[in-house]
């Protein structure tokens, strides 16, 4: 007698909106290169830049080139 096998059910892969939940959002581009000037100038060895999330929200990364995140 054959086995019958259930097949799995499928769910539905929604992506996550708010991933820049724990990040420090500025409201502006101009907001978040100043702050990043000044965390740069505090910290001589740390190389900052800025992108925008899909929030629209503005961030700050160590990744070089932040726009083509």
């Amino acid at each position: 007698m054959p086995r019958r096998h259930t097949p799995l059910k499928h769910t539905r892969y929604t992506p996550s909106v708010n991933n820049e939940a724990n990040k420090t959002r500025y409201p502006s581009k101009h907001a978040a290169e100043k702050a990043a000037e000044l965390r740069m100038l505090e910290n001589m060895n740390l190389e900052l830049s800025v992108y925008q999330g899909q929030d629209g929200g503005w961030y700050l990364t160590r990744r070089q080139g932040g726009s083509d995140l």
